[in-house]
């Protein structure tokens, strides 16, 4: 699959079904994922994937934290946000609204599938080590590219989910991650469910003349 294909075709996906990823597959995945560029070549990611019932117990762990602090997904931003950027956001929800009522899932069902990886049978799991400050994160997000762009090459659906982040304790404690590292982003991982609405959503993207500048 050419690269421009790759990108132009892929989509979050957040209804997979229970078919398990091959471990050689996984593994292929995180080979191509270890090459993306790093500064220094430093290459300051850790990478933990949880497979099969590991998934759901994690997920369990996270929804009981999500009922006792109340974080949720949101854009994380320090001060308000200009309107183009809640344009954005409400272009998004217009989209997702009557998929979530087709698929008949609960309104708060993006905070709720994020908790459990929307049943995906696989995670990857990206942290930063703690001797970095948080800028070199974009090291990360170079790597993850290149890990949501192999699996589209090779089949696989994802979809990043940042909220889980927030309760980045339990993450390093249920997988006995160095406490000094900070957990960036994890991916659901694995075969997405042809047939659910939620899985048609295709987000739409600003036009160039608004996100690019030309001198």
């Amino acid at each position: 699959m050419p690269i421009a294909q790759a990108i132009e075709d892929r989509r979050s996906c957040r209804v997979f079904t229970d078919q398990s990823v091959p471990q050689e597959t996984l593994e292929r995945l995180m080979e191509l994922t270890c090459r993306a560029p790093s500064a220094i070549n430093l290459q300051p990611w850790q990478f933990t994937v949880l497979r099969g019932e590991e998934v759901p117990r994690l997920g369990k762990k996270l929804t009981r934290a999500y009922a006792e602090r109340g974080i949720s997904c949101g854009p994380d931003n320090t001060k308000p946000l200009p309107d183009i950027y809640l344009e954005r956001q409400k272009e998004l929800n217009r989209l997702m609204g009557p998929a979530m009522e087709q698929a008949g899932v609960e309104r708060n069902f993006i905070n709720t599938g994020s908790l459990v990886f929307y049943g995906a049978p696989a995670v990857v799991v990206a942290t930063l080590d703690g001797a970095f400050p948080a800028e070199r994160a974009l090291d990360l997000g170079f790597a993850l590219g290149w890990l949501l762009l192999a699996a589209q090459e090779m089949g696989l659906a994802t979809c990043p989910v940042g909220l889980v982040c927030s309760y980045g304790d339990i993450i390093k404690d249920f997988l006995n991650i160095d406490q000094d590292r900070r957990v960036v982003l994890t991916v659901a991982l694995g075969y997405a469910d042809p047939n659910s609405p939620l899985n048609q959503v295709r987000s739409p993207r600003a036009p160039l003349d608004q996100v690019v500048r030309w001198y």
